[in-house]
């Protein structure tokens, strides 16, 4: 199978502008994704979607791929999509351009599960061992999943309702969502096509058009810890990790 790797890059970030260039101990953030899903075994070619030219002349400069697209596309999704049609693929992953942490043994997997099974259309993941103040952060996605690690439902809310006094965190349901998404690419072009849902607006969660529509997810559970750069406070965490990691 072929696969295809896209990391959508907006200049034009609402709260931090300029995000994909900004720079974590020597490197942009945008080089840190790209060289981190460069370690996968399962991807093919990677290339960067971006609306900026800025964008474009520095992933070339570290010999990177990336490729100009329309400004008014309405989400990294239909970046991601504009991209895959253009290329000879089966299998189309989406590589959050924020997430500078996500293992790319995390991506290997979800890219195996649809592998493993041809009529698996959609994978993502989520990361155990979530936290009270993860919980209560509508900036951290949270998951359910179904005894076959499918998603039952995405929200920002703390999910679910635990009514019973003195429930413990331990062995909590609730999983943090990794910005991950691997589509076969005949389903990806299907999903730009859908018009947008009713709990995604309300939600502001694109996957929830999947599940509305009534297909499932695969969730790959995993424990490695992994967080998007949305902030300039995001911005100093991440070089703090990287600076005890020595990377």
């Amino acid at each position: 199978m072929n696969v295809l790797g896209v990391i959508p890059a907006r200049y034009n970030s609402t709260r931090l502008p300029g995000k994909p260039l900004k720079i974590l101990k020597g490197k942009s953030l945008i080089q840190r994704v790209y060289e981190n899903a460069l370690k996968s075994k399962l991807i093919n070619e990677l290339v960067v979607a971006t609306d900026d030219n800025r964008i474009l002349e520095h992933v070339e400069s570290f010999k990177g791929k990336a490729v100009l697209t329309p400004s008014d596309l309405p989400s990294g999704t239909d970046r991601v999509a504009y991209v895959a049609k253009s290329y000879d693929c089966d299998i189309v992953v989406n590589i959050q351009g924020d997430e500078p942490f996500l293992s790319h043994e995390v991506i290997d997997d979800c890219i195996k599960a649809l592998i493993d099974n041809d009529k698996l259309l959609v994978s993502t993941a989520a990361r155990s061992g979530i936290t009270e103040a993860e919980l209560s952060n509508p900036n951290i996605v949270k998951v359910l999943l179904n005894q076959k690690n499918e998603a039952i439902y995405f929200s920002r809310q703390n999910i679910p309702y635990i009514r019973l006094e003195g429930s413990s965190i331990i062995n909590h349901p609730a999983l943090v969502h990794i910005g991950i998404y691997i589509y076969c690419k005949d389903f990806l072009l299907r999903f730009i096509e859908m018009p947008v849902s009713k709990l995604e607006q309300l939600e502001q969660l694109e996957q929830l058009r999947i599940l509305e529509n009534g297909y499932k997810i695969r969730v790959i559970v995993t424990d490695k810890n992994s967080f998007g750069i949305d902030t300039f406070e995001d911005l100093i965490k991440a070089e703090e990790k990287l600076q005890r990691n020595g990377n």
